[in-house]
């Protein structure tokens, strides 16, 4: 039979020596808290260096305001899109056509002022992809922006592949087909805009207008006028200014507000595009 050796401590000599370990857990113990309490500001650092959490920066005071000082603070937060010109106030007027959700617009106007619309686009960040019947008034801008590797294609009528648009590339489709443009293949959807462009009021404008969410109207003549009034429920104000309109100038047009707006073209635009025109 195996016995294991045991030692034997007299009941007084256990009692003493848990004693002795507990105080000296103790004295060890509230030395490290004491010490953990209070360390140097380069022990710190070193601490923090040691645990990967970076250099330690330079110490500023907060930056902090006061009740009574809030109401003077201000932040110049506008709206996000393309700058189509300036308004009535020489405020700039921006049109938020890269959306999460289907947007459809409709410019009754020339080519010059799409171009334009499309190159901001383009600048933005956007992917444009031009369905045209007169490629040649195109190409200039497909070869000043890199031969289309840059943001800009141009189609045939009815061969505008899906584009894949996302929250990361939105695309905007124009729409160039003349007076009257068919069922386009391609469609509005998320992170995709279409800009249809109308060069006169067509017998297709009042379906096309009233599937758009924005309608932009530029120089036309009384009697298209006229029934634009009454197909977007214009004032007379509107209305008679139509025919009068000066290049370069739009009145954009949605459910509830009116706003006309000023085309300025840059330098670049200008010697890309010439000057404002509502003719081509």
């Amino acid at each position: 039979m195996t016995t294991f050796p045991t030692t034997s401590t007299a009941p007084g000599a256990r009692a003493q020596g848990a004693q002795g370990v507990q105080g000296a857990q103790g004295v060890q113990g509230a030395q490290g808290v004491q010490g953990a309490q209070e360390p140097s500001g380069p022990r710190r650092a070193v601490d923090r260096l040691r645990h990967g959490l970076g250099l330690v920066g330079p110490r500023h005071g907060r930056h902090g305001l006061s009740a009574q000082q809030l109401d003077a603070l201000a932040l110049p937060i506008g709206d996000d899109g393309v700058v189509a010109g300036v308004d009535a106030e020489g405020q700039p007027a921006v049109l938020g056509i890269n959306r999460p959700t289907p947007y459809d617009v409709v410019l009754i106007g020339g080519l010059w002022t799409a171009q334009v619309l499309a190159l901001r686009s383009a600048a933005t960040g956007a992917r444009v992809a031009v369905e045209t019947g007169r490629p040649q008034a195109w190409m200039q801008m497909v070869h000043a922006m890199g031969g289309g590797q840059n943001g800009l294609s141009v189609y045939e009528v009815g061969r505008v592949p899906p584009q894949g648009a996302s929250a990361g590339t939105p695309v905007l489709v124009v729409r160039d087909c003349g007076m009257r443009p068919p069922r386009g293949r391609v469609v509005s959807g998320p992170w995709q805009s279409v800009l249809t462009l109308l060069p006169y009021l067509s017998p297709v404008a009042p379906r096309l207008l009233r599937q758009a969410r924005l309608a932009g109207i530029q120089r036309v003549s009384p009697d298209e006028a006229a029934e634009l009034g009454r197909t977007m429920g214009l004032s007379r104000t509107e209305v008679e200014s139509l025919p009068a309109l000066p290049d370069g100038v739009t009145l954009w047009c949605t459910d509830r507000d009116r706003q006309y707006v000023l085309t300025q073209p840059t330098d670049a635009e200008i010697g890309l595009l010439g000057t404002p025109r509502r003719m081509d």
